[in-house]
């Protein structure tokens, strides 16, 4: 059974787990610089990063924003040698049960992982909007990266769309178009 704890400390070795975790996981253009995550842990009421544990075995992680009525799934990560073991079903199915309306970014389909990784949004229940979406660089000087938008707990349409992209663009990134 999986359980989600909070991390408030970036000082903690629960925390150290994640940043090394979230650096081996995902490309540079694709999370925050390290001290603004640190920032963020410590002190963004909205921001939520949780140590996902089986039993006393730390398995990954999840950070996710709750901001004007989403939930928007910033990380979602478990340790490779557990990888396929529905870990991160698991860690999806515990953030279904805090949250109504939840929204992440995936990359465009352009190949067998990144289908792969849309497939197991979609096999969660996630719905992918067809809608052209565009991250929004984490740091400055970096390009926007094209992305899709998938949505769980409201349809991936339009009003939606529009809704969650203002929210991630001006809270998350703040950036303007």
């Amino acid at each position: 059974m999986i359980t989600l704890t909070r991390i408030t400390d970036p000082a903690s070795s629960e925390y150290r787990f994640t940043e090394e975790l979230l650096t081996a996981t995902f490309p540079r253009e694709e999370y925050r610089e390290l001290h603004e995550q640190r920032n963020n842990v410590a002190s963004k009421k909205a921001f939520h990063l949780m140590l996902a544990k089986d039993g006393d075995k730390t398995v990954g992680f999840i950070s996710y924003w709750e901001l004007g009525g989403y939930c928007y799934v910033e990380h979602l990560a478990t340790l490779p040698t557990v990888r396929g073991g529905g870990y991160g079903s698991a860690i999806l199915e515990e953030l279904k049960k805090r949250a109504q309306r939840i929204v992440l970014e995936v990359e465009e389909p352009t190949d067998e992982i990144t289908t792969r990784r849309i497939n197991f949004y979609r096999r969660a229940g996630f719905e992918i909007c067809p809608l052209q979406y565009m991250q929004p660089p984490y740091r400055k000087g970096d390009g926007t990266l094209p992305m899709r938008l998938m949505f769980h707990g409201c349809n991936a349409d339009s009003e939606n769309f529009n809704r969650a992209k203002e929210i991630i663009y001006n809270n998350i990134y703040n950036y303007k178009e």
